[in-house]
């Protein structure tokens, strides 16, 4: 009796985890997960030794298109917020993965029944996992496209409280010659890849200059190439001072402006196009918790 009651557990459980979510890295085959540790040394080569080296990404198009990464996005970070708006130095200490609770989200405006959905497939997940000593997925994202990624940590009194929020598409979009062109003149790359894009991110003023943003960068690189993207693209909006067109590049981002037109942005009118390689490298102390 107890394992029939398993088995349908077991059962209900593919029909949630099938109508929530999008295949995590806990799916892939034994030869994908090679190809992706591959793709990660290749890409720690690539950034060693600039944006112009080559790179050979392994990844083959799966044909699954989704909801297009390619809409228009701007981005503000933290790193060069408004200096009126920092928080005094005694306050400026630069956090770490340890201080950090990456809580993914639904996207804002996600009804309340889809909430409690989520969360319960979620749920069904982890006591899968419990049962059946099963490998947790790292990050779990829902089916729609996109996907929000909040920042929390612990205030003064101990109370763990939310610092940023992140929005970003959960999907590969659809390959598109400017994304080839751009590909090839800044990485050498001639295969076909697929691209997922950061639509904001959001840091709380008192929280600014704290490095919150570039952790989050790290952790949506990470979550993209598990959903098989093999570069993330963003439009940055700095208002003209180029402060924070440094701060992307500085976090490997490089302009692309072959892009400016497909990602809504032509002649920059909103911002300045950009393209990073994804990775599956996180920090060991980084924790996501999903639903």
């Amino acid at each position: 009796m107890q394992s029939i009651l398993f088995t349908i557990l077991v059962l209900v459980l593919c029909i949630f985890h099938l109508d929530a979510f999008l295949p995590s890295e806990r799916s892939r085959t034994r030869s994908q997960i090679l190809r992706a540790k591959q793709q990660q040394q290749q890409r720690r080569l690539c950034a060693s030794q600039g944006p112009k080296a080559s790179v050979f990404l392994a990844y083959k198009t799966s044909g699954r298109t989704g909801s297009s990464a390619l809409a228009s996005s701007s981005t503000s970070d933290d790193s060069v917020g408004d200096d009126k708006a920092a928080p005094s130095t005694s306050q400026t200490t630069a956090l770490t993965h340890k201080d950090i609770v990456w809580k993914l989200r639904p996207p804002e405006g996600t009804g309340r029944r889809r909430r409690l959905w989520l969360r319960f497939a979620a749920n069904l997940i982890r006591l899968d996992g419990f049962l059946f000593r099963k490998t947790l997925p790292t990050a779990l994202c829902p089916k729609g496209g996109q996907a929000l990624l909040e920042a929390h940590t612990h205030d003064a009194n101990g109370k763990l409280i939310k610092v940023g929020r992140f929005g970003f598409s959960t999907e590969r979009g659809a390959p598109a010659p400017p994304i080839q062109e751009t590909v090839g003149d800044l990485y050498g790359i001639s295969t076909m890849v697929g691209v997922g894009a950061i639509v904001y991110m959001f840091v709380e003023p008192e929280y600014r200059k704290r490095k919150i943003g570039t952790m989050a960068l790290e952790v949506i690189r990470c979550i993209h190439s598990i959903q098989n993207c093999d570069f993330t693209i963003l439009v940055v909006d700095d208002d003209g001072t180029g402060k924070l067109n440094d701060w992307y590049e500085t976090n490997g981002y490089s302009r692309a402006p072959k892009l400016q037109d497909i990602l809504g942005s032509p002649n920059a009118i909103h911002g300045i196009s950009m393209i990073a390689p994804t990775s599956l490298t996180l920090d060991e102390d980084c924790r996501i918790k999903w639903w």
